[in-house]
């Protein structure tokens, strides 16, 4: 009996703590969240990473694009623009910039490539089911430190950065 009354304190102790911090959740949730009712006060337009603790991050806020160089212990203004009018098309990066690179790209096989097919890719070998890919020409490999801080054309589009930003 005296387990049962243990168990039950227990259960109301617990049932009091979580309907403190579900009321407590709520109430400041409505005060911190009518400040920036429908769109944020500072928006991350993109983040590219230099190194594990340092990147560079474009951010827009009340009209203005600032490019910060965001490290481990502090961030810095780098530059700063207005913002582009919403007319004007954002260049696609990642995955899409390298499709529609693709996409232009198409029909630069040395040989073998079908100039009446749009797509540019190389006709399937007779002798493979309809399962297989197309034959495939090699594409040339990027060097090993493509992308990276170590990579020569990194530190000349940091450079640039760094130029247009001393002009100002």
């Amino acid at each position: 009996m005296e387990t049962l009354f243990l168990g039950l304190r227990v259960l109301v102790a617990l049932g009091a703590v979580l309907g403190l911090l579900w009321f407590l959740q709520r109430r400041f949730s409505r005060t911190l969240g009518s400040a920036g009712a429908n769109q944020p006060a500072v928006r991350v337009v993109s983040r590219q990473p230099l190194t594990p603790k340092a990147s560079l991050v474009v951010v827009e806020t009340d009209g203005q694009r600032l490019l910060l160089g965001v490290a481990e212990g502090s961030v810095n203004l780098l530059h700063t623009t207005e913002v582009p009018p919403e007319s004007e098309p954002v260049p696609a990066t990642g995955f899409a910039a390298s499709l529609e690179a693709a996409q232009h790209s198409a029909g630069s096989f040395p040989e073998g490539g079908n100039a009446a097919d749009p797509s540019g890719l190389p006709p399937r070998r007779a002798a493979r089911g309809a399962h297989a890919l197309p034959s495939a020409h090699p594409v040339p490999a990027k060097s090993a430190l493509a992308g990276s801080i170590l990579a020569p054309e990194t530190w000349r589009q940091a450079g640039a950065v760094l130029r247009r930003g001393r002009r100002l």
